[in-house]
């Protein structure tokens, strides 16, 4: 048995973006991310038959925590389309009515919603299963969970994910502390990547270690240390910042009491939603069948 959490905007956006073709409901609204989203959520129910699941959405990144520390924080990311925002509510109803539960916050991103939710309710006897295409949530993952791009069937446990990244997943987001991120625009120390990032943690550990022992970084066995180590005495004040944007904040207190356990699905709303978005015949008796089943 293990608990599903998923990061919902990767597979909304999977299925907007994705989409080979335009599909519009009943109001002529385009309706194909949420279509798409609810053949991904369908092939989880039945290849998996999760009973433990949570869905994680992410709201209005303006007035985030990470906004508050870093202006600029994902500053280089287009607003998300009004026909593609209409879709995400779309997808939290059909969830709700399958009995599964979301979870949101004005203030935190759905990366720290998941963190908390592991962190409270995951345990050796119940793993956690990450749902995502996001490699900042491998930061995440215990020696009993997995780490899962679940559309392209990548998987990584702990042992995996150290391999990949030349780290532990505890130090990943020390890791792009230390080499900034572009697709969250979150600045890093210059002349440093991600393998001389992974060489200073696997000496130093931390980086209020490596800060402690700056004089020493330019002695290693690695071409440029000399130049890396200058690079850190003069930007080390952006580690600061980017160790509070990368960390995944798993304290959220209210995901201490979410219902982690399915309950049982309204089948009148989504027969009325799925009319109402025009759902062809096979998808229509897909859902049907599935509904009229044992797991529903």
């Amino acid at each position: 048995m293990h608990l599903f959490l998923v990061d919902s905007s990767i597979f909304i956006f999977r299925a907007w973006y994705g989409s080979e073709c335009e599909r519009v409901n009943l109001e002529q609204q385009p309706n194909q991310a949420f279509t798409g989203f609810t053949d991904f959520v369908y092939r989880l129910l039945t290849e998996q038959a999760p009973r433990q699941l949570v869905f994680a959405f992410d709201e209005s990144r303006s007035s985030s925590a990470r906004k508050s520390i870093y202006a600029d924080y994902k500053a280089n990311r287009s607003p998300a389309p009004r026909d593609l925002k209409r879709q995400f509510a779309w997808c939290r109803q059909w969830l709700e009515a399958l009995g599964i539960s979301c979870v949101s916050s004005s203030q935190w991103e759905a990366d720290d919603l998941i963190g908390s939710l592991r962190r409270y309710h995951a345990s050796a006897q119940l793993p956690a299963v990450i749902l995502t295409a996001d490699k900042d949530l491998a930061q995440l993952i215990g020696e009993h969970d997995l780490w899962w791009s679940y559309l392209d069937n990548i998987r990584l446990d702990y042992r995996a994910v150290c391999r990949k990244f030349g780290v532990r997943p505890q130090q990943i987001a020390e890791q792009l502390a230390l080499t900034g991120d572009k697709v969250d625009n979150i600045p890093g120390i210059p002349e440093i990547g991600r393998k001389t990032a992974a060489r200073l943690l696997g000496k130093y550990d931390t980086l209020e270690n490596l800060r402690n022992h700056l004089d020493e970084v330019g002695t290693m066995k690695f071409r440029y240390a000399a130049s890396v180590q200058r690079s850190l005495i003069e930007h080390q004040a952006l580690l600061d910042i980017g160790l509070q944007l990368t960390r995944i904040n798993c304290e959220i207190e209210e995901m201490r009491q979410v219902e982690v356990t399915r309950r049982a699905a309204q089948a009148d709303v989504l027969e009325v939603m799925m009319r109402e978005q025009v759902f062809e015949a096979p998808r229509l008796e897909r859902w049907r069948s599935y509904l009229a089943g044992p797991l529903s």
